[in-house]
């Protein structure tokens, strides 16, 4: 929307609270220039962590390429379940899920700024919302990889991609979620007592530290000629990264280098650090407290990707 918005003289006496409103909405949309703006408009102002702000953003940016700069306010149900047929068919279903709460708190966003408007999920028939909201039941656990396979991978990428091989040498390392990763500064990373860490603005808007392992820290060094304490530890967003986690896992699997089929996205090194600490022998309070996970038993169902098999335990046992 963009220009002066001219109404009828009769219908601003008729009506003068919608003409008022109307305009509000003009100058709204009007000062929109920047994903920013979307976000500082409509998505921030609900206390939430920045980590949740990013999630949300990036499901409006999603949709918003799908929908090719649909405007907001042109937006009906057919639109978002269009986009969730895409999304399912690329990524699994509570991931779908997550990406449709984020357009939803938009939408509610542009709703609690502009009282008159109708979100499209305010039109949606039931049967749409229980299909949108449709999340995979059960033990959810998503495989990590193996020890063996991040050795293989690291030594591919050495000469494959550099750059992929320090930001997984790091991911599978530390434990990170992506957004706390790309959210982190040089000024963020500090060398004490022999030991690397970190500190961010965690899940749940939370201050937090984490330990970080050296060569993974200076592999990510090595890439640059300087590190200045503004400069961003990896210059990428999160669909970038997530591009280049899915790219590097199918060229992987072509390469013989990854065999079985994989979720291979950034989320996979979480999965894989929760994983190897707990299979090296590290007790699983000590594993909840590097992850940072509230409840325990989220950590052990869907993060430990742990199927041994009983027969060399009961051989040990009763040799």
């Amino acid at each position: 929307m963009s220009g002066e918005l001219v109404l009828a003289s009769e219908f601003q006496q008729a009506f003068p609270t919608i003409a008022a409103g109307l305009k509000k909405c003009q100058s709204i949309f009007d000062s929109i220039h920047s994903f920013a703006d979307i976000e500082r408009t409509f998505l921030m102002g609900a206390g939430l962590s920045p980590n949740t702000y990013r999630c949300y953003l990036e499901a409006v940016k999603q949709f918003y390429a799908f929908t090719g700069g649909k405007h907001p306010l042109q937006v009906v149900p057919g639109d978002i379940e269009a986009w969730y047929e895409e999304l399912a068919a690329r990524v699994d279903r509570n991931t779908a899920s997550l990406r449709i709460r984020g357009l939803k708190k938009f939408f509610a966003g542009i709703r609690t700024v502009i009282p008159f408007y109708t979100s499209p999920f305010e039109l949606m028939t039931d049967k749409l919302i229980k299909k949108l909201n449709k999340t995979k039941k059960g033990n959810r656990t998503k495989a990590a990889l193996s020890l063996a396979e991040v050795k293989r991978l690291l030594a591919w990428l050495l000469g494959w991609d550099p750059e992929m091989h320090a930001i997984l040498f790091f991911l599978c390392t530390s434990g990170l979620r992506s957004a706390e990763f790309l959210s982190l500064h040089w000024r963020d990373v500090s060398f004490h007592e022999g030991a690397w860490t970190c500190t961010f603005t965690g899940k749940g808007g939370a201050d937090a530290q984490q330990e970080l392992y050296g060569p993974a820290v200076e592999a990510l060094r090595a890439l640059r000629r300087s590190t200045p304490p503004e400069a961003q530890l990896f210059p990428l967003d999160y669909h970038q990264l997530w591009t280049a986690f899915k790219k590097t896992g199918k060229a992987a699997r072509e390469a013989g280098i990854i065999t079985r089929t994989l979720q291979f996205s950034p989320h996979i090194c979480r999965r894989t650090y929760a994983t190897l600490l707990y299979q090296g022998g590290m007790k699983l309070r000590a594993v909840q407290n590097l992850t940072r996970h509230a409840n325990i038993e989220t950590l052990c169902k869907h993060y430990i990707d742990d199927n041994e098999p009983a027969s060399p335990v009961l051989e040990r046992i009763f040799a």
